[in-house]
């Protein structure tokens, strides 16, 4: 497959909704990421400010406002493995390295919502963890440390509906995977580089997620 760049692609920002009010400084690694005043950056700040009043509103611990955050996770993430398809394309060759690790770091915040969405707490790789950790403010009793360290449930409040992802959830995350199998296909396929050790390191995380994800459980 030859693959030419493109040229001009821009993105549709009225196809994210709901749109805050507002805009918040993004994370400064990713401010990098855009051209100043460009449709693209807006669209981030947009999120960026979003996904800010979704943090402040589960920070109460309910499970609902929890869940909410973490879904809009999950679309924002599946938006910029978009856009990371398209400036590779852009980009050819030249921009594999630096497209792939992208790629990793979008893999590190998709397998910390889902791990924190069954049970797990894992390392913070974005700016909106979710809250559940908060629920553990106070000291475990002993039994309580001792499933902590057997990797068990460490919520002291467990979520109603157990520690699996809703089919809605389930979804999404999953259209964040076909993503970037779709960004590791380009740089196997369209550029040559199957044996690319960043894609390599891609392809074990993205099979480490899909297990987390789990099997499909219905349409939604």
């Amino acid at each position: 497959m030859k693959v030419t760049p493109k040229q001009n692609v821009l993105l549709n920002a009225s196809a994210w909704n709901p749109l805050p009010a507002y805009r918040a400084a993004p994370a400064v690694a990713q401010l990098a990421d855009f051209q100043p005043g460009s449709e693209v950056l807006a669209e981030y700040l947009d999120w960026v400010a979003y996904l800010d009043d979704l943090a402040r509103q589960a920070r109460e611990g309910q499970d609902d406002d929890g869940r909410r955050l973490a879904l809009a996770k999950l679309r924002f993430l599946h938006r910029r493995v978009l856009l990371l398809h398209e400036q590779m394309m852009q980009g050819g060759r030249s921009q594999v390295k630096a497209g792939l690790d992208a790629l990793l770091r979008l893999a590190g915040e998709l397998e910390q919502v889902v791990q924190e969405l069954t049970g797990r707490q894992p390392p913070v790789v974005d700016e909106w963890p979710l809250p559940y950790r908060l629920y553990s403010r106070q000291s475990p009793p002993a039994e309580g440390l001792r499933l902590m360290a057997a990797g068990r449930e460490r919520r002291l409040r467990p979520r109603v509906a157990g520690n699996v992802l809703h089919p809605d959830e389930q979804h999404a995350a999953r259209l964040v995977l076909h993503g970037m199998r779709f960004v590791m296909a380009l740089v196997r396929d369209g550029f040559g580089m199957a044996q690319h050790p960043l894609l390599l390191q891609a392809a074990d995380q993205v099979l480490r997620i899909n297990q987390l994800i789990g099997p499909e459980q219905g349409n939604i």
